[in-house]
């Protein structure tokens, strides 16, 4: 069986477990979506559970992060392009994860597989965050940790209410930018560094001496 079936299988998978849930999604259905039969499915994957377990993990969780750059420039523009491509992905997936949160109390194993690209993004963001700290861009007394949480949690929530209160909420084109100032504001984000800021105040005092 070549790459490109597994892979067939696994997309497959995935659009019937979003639609389904786990105990929904059987191999008739997946099977069906996929234009193979039963046989190739346990063949390739051992079981449902296997089957759909690496589907879940591979097409919704894991997935290519965008990098936020080592020494942060515009944090504005950077951030926002980071949480843009956060919040569409949320958006794309927002019925799979919510099917998977649905099923955490009875299958507790896929807590590992759904915290992976949330971790990514996080670990991503709070280094980030820190080097602008450093930088002496933002408060000295800015918590990072406390700040990423902040950003991916409102990006979250966001994604996943909207359908249900879109009134509550900022408009979905405003939704990147709206949250990433205000993670900035609360860490007091300047746009210079510390030092290039007193340097341009002394050049103007030198200038109107």
């Amino acid at each position: 069986m070549t790459a490109p079936t597994r892979d067939q299988i696994l997309d497959a998978a995935a659009r019937v477990f979003a639609e389904h849930g786990f105990r929904g999604s059987t191999t008739r259905l997946i099977a069906d979506a996929a234009d193979v039969n039963e046989v190739t499915l346990f063949r390739i994957f051992g079981s449902k559970d296997a089957l759909l377990g690496e589907a879940i993990r591979t097409r919704v969780y894991e997935r290519d992060i965008l990098q936020l750059p080592d020494t942060p420039g515009d944090a504005r523009a950077e951030l926002t392009t980071w949480a843009t491509a956060e919040y569409q992905h949320l958006l794309t997936h927002r019925r799979s994860i919510r099917q998977g949160m649905s099923e955490l109390v009875e299958r507790p194993e896929l807590c590992r597989c759904m915290a992976q690209g949330p971790r990514g993004g996080y670990t991503r963001l709070r280094v980030y965050l820190t080097r602008l700290v450093e930088m002496g861009r933002a408060s000295k007394d800015a918590s990072p940790l406390n700040a990423a949480a902040m950003l991916l949690g409102a990006l979250f929530a966001d994604a996943m209410g909207r359908d249900m209160m879109p009134d509550a909420l900022p408009p979905a084109k405003q939704v990147p930018a709206v949250y990433v100032n205000l993670t900035l504001d609360a860490i007091g984000y300047v746009a210079k560094p510390a030092a290039a800021r007193r340097k341009a105040a002394g050049t103007r005092v030198k200038r109107g001496a």
